[in-house]
């Protein structure tokens, strides 16, 4: 397995290094000249003239050719050190580590709650199928992954903090504070999971080795659960690392309208005020996080079903 890990890891670099200069490009035809952004931060009458933006342009080493200005920024985010912020004025990297644990925080919580919610509610839909129940749960699930994460959040601060005061509505003040934003993240890959795994928990449910296990005088709940769940969650671990990918974007609704202080609402400030290297390096952050992730999730088949091998050739 070790070997594995490190054969997709290594596969993992030309996607993080095509990443990288996609957003890098994107950032330099991106409006606005970054070397005129600083100037104006940086000058005294709030106008920059053509001297300070040409001074600017040389502190940012924006007089390079491109290639030699990507080259330069790549290897200094292998070193860790992905620029100063314009509009802080600190190190982006620094930023950066005080942001991700909220963001960490709020994805854990949230794919969390959506797998708590998830797997109930796909067992149940599979136990009642085609029935009232399976029908209910299959339309709550549809309305789940489709309404808006914006449109949701309103309604539950609606509900729960402005109507009945139950929680609140912005900020990291304690424990309570993050079940908001974890709901609005989780809602949607909730939904799909549970629909994913309905569907695949009805298709073992033909497999021999059901049979065998109602022969036996297992009662249906007993069935689905020890035996079935199992290998029905195989096609579903294959869909987490996009439930996880969910989760990013989704974190950048709710920490927006939650205040919650994290990587999201770190960048959609960065972006208001144009920036680019915390920008540049938040993207890069993300993109690293997601690749790992997903290797994590590869190297869970293994866990999920004894049966899968992970790198083994057949």
């Amino acid at each position: 397995m070790a070997r594995y890990a490190a054969r997709r890891f290594l596969l993992a670099v030309p996607a993080l290094l095509g990443l990288s200069f996609l957003v890098f490009v994107l950032a330099t035809v991106a409006p606005g000249d970054p070397a005129e952004v600083l100037a104006a931060k940086t000058a005294v009458s709030g106008q920059a003239t053509e001297e300070e933006i040409a001074l600017a342009q040389r502190e940012l080493k924006l007089d390079r050719p491109f290639l030699v200005q990507y080259g330069s920024w790549l290897g200094g985010a292998v070193r860790g050190d992905l620029g100063m912020s314009f509009s802080l004025n600190k190190p982006v990297t620094g930023e950066l580590r005080q942001a991700f644990p909220a963001t960490l925080q709020l994805a854990a919580t949230a794919f969390l709650l959506s797998l708590l919610l998830a797997f109930p509610l796909g067992i149940i839909a599979a136990l009642f199928h085609r029935r009232f129940l399976d029908h209910l749960l299959r339309g709550s699930s549809l309305v789940g992954a489709s309404i808006p994460g914006f449109f949701l959040a309103y309604v539950l601060v609606f509900a729960f903090a402005v109507r009945f005061h139950l929680l609140p509505v912005a900020g990291n003040e304690g424990a309570t504070s993050i079940i908001l934003p974890a709901l609005v993240v989780a809602i949607g890959p909730a939904a799909v999971v549970s629909r994913l795994l309905r569907a695949s928990l009805l298709e073992v449910m033909g497999d021999g080795y059901i049979a065998t296990a109602r022969g036996k005088g297992l009662r249906e709940i007993a069935v689905v659960v020890d035996h079935a769940v199992r290998n029905a969650a195989v096609p579903v671990v294959t869909v987490l690392g996009g439930v996880v990918a969910g989760l990013l974007e989704g974190s950048v609704i709710a920490e927006t309208i939650f205040a919650w202080p994290g990587l999201g609402r770190l960048t959609l400030r960065a972006l208001e005020q144009q920036d680019y290297p915390m920008v540049l390096g938040a993207v890069t952050y993300a993109a690293v996080v997601f690749v790992l992730m997903n290797l994590l999730v590869d190297l869970s088949y293994s866990v999920v079903n004894p049966r899968v091998r992970v790198g083994e050739r057949r």
